[in-house]
């Protein structure tokens, strides 16, 4: 059958490689498919199942990606050989879980992570999204979300429409303005000289 790459939700691509085929034969297919330059500049997170993927196959295809400037988000293994925990990266530096949220964070819930946190969905208001990592909202983001919650203030959080009602990074803090430009295009924050940057992805 051959890989399957899905879009989650733009810009985010769900990549279930064949159980059935080689990891080179995976690799050839991943690289012919991520050649289209629609996909260019995406986000991937890596679904295996019924496959022995090694660290020294993970890298291979880590490398896939990031020749086509596909940022890789993680790991999300099925129930069968791969399960296991997801392998963020989405952090050069530091390696961390992966929480991924497949549905929307209604008002009143809390979803707390030592990690990192991908929501494909939106965060609504009066909601709280928590982690030690980064948050990533696959939607937009109307609630309180908390990034870097152990101190760490070299975190970024990203969405679709950034428009929180608080958004923390490590100690720093800031909130939307009472009638916010809602910008037709995703941002991230993150820390700079002392402040929280917002800018264009």
């Amino acid at each position: 059958m051959g890989i399957i790459i899905k879009g989650i939700t733009v810009p985010a691509l769900l990549v279930k490689l064949d159980g059935d085929q080689s990891l080179q034969e995976n690799i050839s297919q991943l690289e012919e498919k991520l050649s289209s330059t629609v996909l260019k500049g995406s986000m991937a997170i890596i679904s295996y199942d019924d496959m022995d993927l090694d660290e020294d196959g993970k890298r291979k295809i880590e490398d896939v990606l990031s020749r086509h400037n596909a940022r890789f988000l993680g790991y999300k293994p099925l129930d069968g050989k791969g399960a296991g925990k997801p392998k963020a990266a989405l952090s050069a530096i530091k390696e961390r879980s992966l929480k991924i949220i497949n549905k929307k964070v209604r008002s009143g819930q809390r979803i707390e992570h030592t990690g990192d946190i991908l929501v494909i969905g939106d965060v609504n208001p009066d909601s709280y999204v928590i982690a030690s990592g980064n948050v990533i909202v696959m939607g937009t983001l109307r609630g309180i979300v908390h990034a870097g919650a152990g101190g760490d203030e070299t975190v970024t959080v990203m969405a679709l429409k950034l428009i929180p009602q608080q958004l923390r990074i490590g100690s720093y803090i800031t909130r939307a303005p009472d009638e916010p430009d809602i910008a037709e295009y995703p941002e991230k924050a993150y820390v700079k000289e002392s402040q929280i940057i917002i800018e264009k992805i």
